[in-house]
């Protein structure tokens, strides 16, 4: 300032300068930077051309959706969200949508990624619709509101109009009044949020964009890649991709612009494994942008939420990453388990809001399943699998370790010790972890209580893929011939034979016997359970001779070592009584029986419990066999073994009579319902018994009744098509034929030989069984 009261000042560049010895107030609105001098404009070319890739293929499905977006076009109004996570489609939809609307209305399209990209959009909008470009000019440089200018032209358009904001994925622009409703047209915005004061703001329809439904993503595929590809295959991959559109349509790509080499869908689907996020961009055009790279477009949402303050949700997706597919309880992500489980990059006060951050990006969803106690259902978030990969793959290899203990140790917590209600939605988790190899060892423990919780409860097909995945761990780390890991290849075997598949579970259960013979001398015991479980398969498959050769095995070892009265010592008993009279001994079943009933109350021993009950049962079922042999009017006494000798002659009339079979059959039952309740698997083997013994007994309504619930037990249990499932439907379909029935029972009797013949082959007794049956029932 100079002592006359003027200013001196100095611009530099592009600067100006403004001087005043009086009160004169000066605006300035200051651009930065280099003129343009390329006489360019820098708004967008064109807001009458939609700034998106021209569709590949017919858009499928969404046809709900297409027809209320057509319709809120006709009603010109309204604010329409398309929002969903990366990829789902939501510009394909706005691209669909806005051709279709070309013919009748003003179609504008602008791009709203950026603050700086829907501001040129939006005043090149104003233009179009009439602002003169001195209005446009004041906009620019602030000397007039940009938005208001935006929405008063396009209220006072003199044709109705779509208006599509499109990517905008970061809706904080938005709020500045460049969002509003008009009555004479209608906004369509696509967006990854689904949660914003933005649309609430505006009152905006809210429409879920998600993944194809699963014809239509094959269809898509094939569209994208017509040839000679298997339908088969084309669906295979289709479900590979999680009907994905973004992936779908780069895989088409792919595949039918290939030049140097020619893949059949089989070949991709075999090459996905290896790196499926970089196999897929192969398909993508040269000119894509990151958006159309299945590489990056998750991560653009990632680092938003980074930008927002959110970096949390990232290390969230990698831990989703290190389990399964499936939905994962909330449960396992309360900040106390995350936090004693030291989940890298998470802070505790963070975890709320970095999984908030993902559900308002649409890279996760929120809902509730069935599964708690009671029927209590269990809130899960899910992610898409591609995106699971994805992130997987991006994992720093110094991060893997820590990521793979914490998510183990979350697991671990759950199975054992956690909220038994979110036990089962948590095994899938429990089991991808254990087909893992980095992860496997974190999780034995727990996988073996899953394993033996199924198998007491009569679940050997949820017991299955534990039991098979644990023998695979310990063979992965060249461990399949210690103690345990033998120990674990005999309960495959057992839950194989349980599930129903005799004849695979014989092969498993040798190896196993061998390797256990092995280890004899360091853990007799287990050499003793191998030959006790290949017993059991043996007897099963009608070789009842080397069933007995290895009873005797195992019971001798048990015998010396736990002695008489322990209950894996009577095991071998019941076993031996069930393949005498599978032999046609009867009478040795029996004195077997006999003496397994005397060792009942001095059992001691882990499972006394369980063989106390269950020997009354096969006591009570050798009893009813015995019977059955010596009886000419039983319908069964054409289809039970026969022995060369009577060897039930011995036996008085009183120890074979239908009412002591009859009371003893109704006390099996009862014990059976009081110790596992009234539908497991075992009750039903003593409802079964009951059946057949009313029979004999006289009481044909019990029989059949039991029959039927017996029945259905087995086949909720263990499927339809289980073995022991079949042998009671013949038998029920027998019983029916018997009373007169001469339409249910042939069409159950045909089924169950059909059945038997194709799963156990001509020569099986239950299959034999079924020929009876049928026999009868066409008769």
């Amino acid at each position: 300032m100079r002592e006359d009261g003027s200013a001196r000042a100095a611009a530099y560049g592009q600067g100006r300068i403004f001087q005043s010895e009086r009160d004169i107030q000066v605006t300035e609105h200051h651009h930065h930077g280099a003129p343009d001098t390329s006489g360019r404009a820098t708004g967008p070319a064109s807001v009458r051309v939609a700034l998106s890739a021209p569709l590949r293929a017919a858009l499928l499905d969404r046809e709900e959706l297409r027809e209320e977006l057509l319709a809120a076009l006709d009603a010109d109004g309204g604010v329409h969200v398309l929002h969903g996570f990366g990829g789902c489609g939501k510009t394909a939809v706005a691209r669909w949508l806005f051709d279709q609307s070309a013919s009748s209305r003003v179609a504008l399209w602008v791009d709203a990624s950026t603050e700086s990209q829907l501001r040129s959009g939006m005043l090149a909008v104003a233009a179009d619709r009439g602002a003169s470009s001195e209005e446009v000019r004041a906009a620019q440089e602030g000397r007039r509101a940009a938005a208001d200018l935006v929405w008063q032209r396009l209220d006072m358009s003199p044709e109705p109009w779509l208006l599509v904001l499109d990517n905008a994925d970061d809706p904080r622009a938005l709020r500045d009044g460049w969002l509003r409703g008009s009555p004479r047209g209608t906004v369509l915005v696509t967006s990854r949020q689904s949660v914003d004061p933005a649309w609430t703001g505006v009152g905006a329809r809210m429409h879920r964009v998600d993944v194809l439904p699963a014809v239509e993503g094959a269809q898509l595929l094939h569209d994208l890649a017509p040839g000679d590809h298997q339908p088969e295959a084309t669906m295979r991959l289709a479900q590979r991709l999680g009907f994905h559109p973004l992936a779908l349509t780069l895989a088409g790509g792919f595949l039918s612009q290939q030049l140097l080499e020619s893949w059949t869908v089989e070949q991709y689907l075999e090459r996905l494994g290896e790196d499926p996020a970089a196999l897929l961009d192969r398909g993508a055009s040269l000119e894509s942008g990151a958006r159309e790279r299945l590489s990056r477009t998750w991560q653009l949402s990632l680092d938003a939420l980074a930008q927002r303050g959110l970096p949390e949700a990232t290390a969230i997706l990698q831990l989703l990453a290190c389990w399964g597919h499936a939905p994962v309880p909330v449960a396992l992500l309360a900040p106390s388990a995350m936090l004693a489980a030291g989940v890298p990059g998470l802070a505790g006060e963070r975890i709320e809001a970095g999984l908030r951050g993902l559900l308002s990006a649409s890279l996760v969803d929120l809902f509730e399943v069935p599964g708690g106690v009671g029927g209590r259902r269990v809130r899960c978030v899910t992610a898409h699998g591609l995106l699971l990969e994805t992130i997987a793959a991006g994992v720093p290899e110094e991060q893997r370790a820590e990521l793979h203990g914490a998510a183990s140790a979350l697991v671990n917590r759950a199975v054992l010790g956690g909220d038994v209600s979110t036990v089962r939605l948590v095994e899938p988790h429990l089991l991808a972890l254990l087909e893992n190899s980095a992860t496997a060892g974190h999780v034995l423990d727990a996988a073996r209580r899953v394993r033996d919780t199924y198998d007491v409860a009569g679940q050997w097909a949820d017991s299955l893929p534990f039991a098979a995945a644990l023998v695979e761990a310990a063979s992965r780390e060249g461990a399949a011939e210690g103690i345990v890991a033998v120990a674990d290849s005999i309960a495959l075997g057992k839950t194989i034979h349980m599930s129903g598949d005799f004849a695979g579970a014989e092969p498993v259960l040798k190896k196993a016997l061998d390797a256990a013979t092995a280890l004899a001398e360091e853990s007799p015991l287990l050499q003793a359970d191998a030959c006790l479980q290949l017993a059991l398969c043996y007897a099963k498959g009608g070789r009842n001779a080397e069933a007995i050769r290895l009873l005797h095995r195992s019971g001798e070892i048990r015998h010396r070592i736990l002695g008489p009265a322990h209950a894996d010592t009577a095991e071998v008993l019941l076993t031996e009584v069930d393949s005498h009279y599978l032999m046609g001994n009867y009478g040795v079943s029996l004195r077997v029986a006999q003496q397994l009933m005397y060792l009942v109350p001095s059992l001691h021993g882990e499972r006394s419990d369980v063989i106390a009950v269950t020997a009354p049962l096969i006591t009570a079922t050798a009893m009813r066999k015995a019977k059955e042999s010596r009886s000419p009017e039983s319908p069964w006494r054409t289809v039970v073994a026969t022995s060369t000798a009577d060897d039930t002659a011995h036996l008085d009339a009183q120890e074979l009579d239908w009412n002591l079979v009859w009371e003893r059959a109704q006390e099996a039952l009862g014990a059976h319902i009081s110790h596992f309740g009234p539908d497991h698997p075992q009750t039903a083997s003593a409802r079964y018994n009951l059946a057949l013994t009313a029979w004999g007994y006289g009481d044909q309504e019990t029989a059949i009744s039991e029959l039927r619930r017996a029945v259905g037990i087995r086949a909720a249990h263990l499927g339809v098509e289980h073995p022991w499932t079949i042998m009671v439907n013949a038998d029920l379909a027998l019983c029916l034929a018997l009373r007169g029935d001469t339409e249910e029972a042939p069409a159950l009797a045909e089924k169950a030989y059909a059945a038997a013949l194709r799963i156990l082959g001509p020569q099986h007794f239950i299959t034999l069984r079924c020929a009876a049956a049928r026999k009868v029932a066409s008769s």
